[in-house]
């Protein structure tokens, strides 16, 4: 058989590689060490993830029961079908909550404290160091921890950010933030009042995790989103959308097609969703649809938007984590989805897009050296010898 890769220069084969899924990439890692090397090369993982980004393909779902089940996303239109994940993972990442997701990385904790990051198309997992002793009580039992978890993209690192509010206090709240590149947790300037969070989980977007927050303006209490820049390491305020707030109500916050996304409960009525189209403009907020609550049947205390269909037509929208529905813009009518194996009741569901940056990316990249330098050092011990 003719040997066509000495043909293809590394650009024009990366061109040709990257529109493949990972699951085929990963056994083209086996074809030969040229394109071992390039598939694991930071350059094609960031060129293989931007292209899955941009052409919304390769995107899966992970639904969190008591165990981990992984289904595809196009397959949600028609019929699909949940698979558990396989053991050993499976055991590691029982009854695991949600950190956060990013290019394809999940980040989970465990009640007793272990932290991992996990690339489920990968079937790869790490877990975290211990966090300094201060940081030692349960995410599940101590009700004052905020997490978050995303891409640093000015030091090229993933970082996972910790608060906690000592006592219930949120004035002098510690905080710590763990570094991938350097596999280590480090301390960080408390945040000071008048910053009162309201939501424990941070929503990345834009290089930095968000928050709704409550603070003050001269004499009136206000509500804005709390924003934590993971590249520089400070916080900014971002502004909420123009809404009727009322007691009854309650607002959360999540991201939706790369946009931050507010949601207004109405008691009782209907669900408003707004998305913020430029980042950080506080006059690009707009309502993409509003959900009665006579369409969901029955009240729900939670409804979160996961993703647009390929048409951008209908709406993937998780209710109080029990079922899912497809919104339809247009027709304004819903439908349930239909998913063979699902838990019943489950603790999230994140529709994220697969990628090849393992959960120890950078220690990996450090600790392989360049075939020439392995050659020099091979031959210096022979000549020691």
């Amino acid at each position: 058989m003719l040997n066509v890769t000495p043909y293809l220069t590394d650009d024009l084969l990366s061109q040709i590689l990257d529109r493949l899924p990972v699951k085929t990439l990963l056994q083209c890692r086996c074809v030969c060490k040229p394109w071992c090397s390039l598939i694991d090369s930071p350059r094609f993982v960031k060129l293989h993830l931007k292209r899955s980004a941009e052409c919304n393909k390769n995107r899966s779902v992970v639904i969190r029961g008591f165990y981990a089940y992984l289904a595809d996303f196009d397959s949600l239109e028609d019929n699909s079908t949940a698979v558990i994940i396989d053991e050993p993972l499976r055991s590691v990442l029982r009854g695991t909550g949600l950190v956060g997701s990013c290019n394809g990385l999940l980040c989970l904790y465990q009640q007793k404290m272990d932290i991992f990051i996990w690339n489920p198309a990968m079937r790869k997992c790490k877990q975290l160091p211990t966090a300094p002793a201060d940081f030692v009580c349960p995410f599940s039992v101590d009700p004052f921890f905020l997490r978050g978890f995303g891409y640093d993209a000015v030091n090229d690192d993933y970082k996972v950010l910790r608060i906690l509010h000592p006592d219930g206090r949120e004035a002098g709240s510690k905080v710590i933030v763990y570094s991938l590149k350097s596999d280590s947790w480090k301390r960080l300037p408390d945040i000071s009042y008048p910053y009162q969070i309201v939501r424990d989980l941070g929503m990345f977007l834009g290089g930095a995790l968000h928050w709704i927050a409550v603070t003050t303006l001269g004499v009136e209490i206000c509500l804005i989103i709390l924003a934590f820049d993971l590249g520089v390491e400070n916080y900014k305020e971002i502004p909420l959308p123009n809404l009727r707030f009322k007691k009854s109500n309650k607002l959360n916050l999540c991201t939706f097609a790369d946009s931050l996304c507010v949601l207004l409960l109405e008691a009782d009525i209907r669900i408003d969703v707004w998305l913020m189209n430029n980042y950080g403009d506080g006059n690009s907020w707009c309502k993409l649809f509003s959900l009665e609550h006579t369409q969901l049947v029955s009240p729900s205390l939670s409804v979160r938007p996961l993703a647009f269909s390929k048409s951008r037509r209908d709406v993937l929208v998780e209710v109080s984590d029990k079922k899912v529905i497809w919104y339809n813009l247009d027709r304004k009518n819903l439908r349930t989805v239909k998913i063979a194996n699902m838990p019943a009741v489950f603790h999230d569901m994140e529709v994220y897009t697969e990628s090849l940056v393992p959960p120890d990316y950078f220690l990996s990249c450090n600790g392989k050296q360049p075939e020439e330098e392995k050659k020099q050092k091979r031959q210096q011990k022979r000549n020691e010898r």
